[in-house]
């Protein structure tokens, strides 16, 4: 990476574009705190952060939610957003009421119709997506990096997701959406970067632009 001024602000969807090898991963690793910047700063509210995890940088209010979902399909619902920091009762059981509750407490500003205790194995791939997403908030990210989320998902499931983004961009959550689909791009961001061998080559707001545009920048 080469001399990249990346800025997103809240109730903003901001595509990071490139083709493969651009570079797209390797800035949000530094950022997601999975790779160490050789030099740079990273600006959060104004303060200058370093992360030396991905702990580190989720404990700042930055989510990366990955291409390859981290979910268990053999846990529940509830057990999943709460993995690794599980709620537990004074005699040392896990606290399930609490976690359940918690759980719906996130899911009702979502618009979100899950039950807590449902199993993984049973929801199609958009509602991983959307637990993946509602476990970032309940660790209260501001900040939701989302790498090629559309992949492996139909047009009905793609326009849950997007509907699940819009609701987060109007609650004042930052979004960088990476992806190679510039139709996408169009339909829900409203910024755009684009970087090309390492380098950063355009930036700009995505109703100025369209996918001819895009597509001559990314090569």
């Amino acid at each position: 990476l080469r001399d990249i001024d990346f800025t997103v602000s809240g109730g903003e969807i901001c595509a990071l574009l490139g083709e493969n090898g651009a570079g797209k991963s390797t800035l949000m690793n530094i950022l997601g705190g999975v790779l160490p910047a050789d030099q740079g700063k990273i600006l959060l509210d104004g303060a200058e952060v370093r992360f030396r995890s991905p702990a580190e940088s989720l404990d700042a209010g930055i989510a990366f939610i990955h291409q390859e979902l981290n979910l268990v399909n053999d846990l529940a619902i509830f057990e999943n957003m709460y993995i690794g920091r599980e709620l537990k009762t004074k005699t040392g059981l896990l606290d399930v009421k609490t976690m359940c509750a918690r759980c719906q407490e996130v899911f009702g500003p979502m618009g979100v119709d899950l039950e807590p205790r449902a199993m993984v194995r049973d929801l199609d791939a958009s509602y991983k997506q959307i637990v993946e997403i509602a476990r970032a908030l309940l660790m209260e990210a501001s900040i939701i990096i989302m790498d090629e989320p559309t992949t492996s998902l139909t047009d009905p499931e793609i326009e849950r997701v997007f509907d699940m983004m819009r609701t987060l961009q109007s609650q004042g959550v930052a979004m960088v959406f990476i992806s190679h689909k510039l139709n996408e791009i169009m339909a829900v961001c409203t910024r755009y970067t684009v970087l090309r061998d390492g380098a950063m080559v355009a930036a700009g707001d995505v109703a100025d632009t369209n996918v001819d545009q895009l597509a001559r920048h990314m090569v």
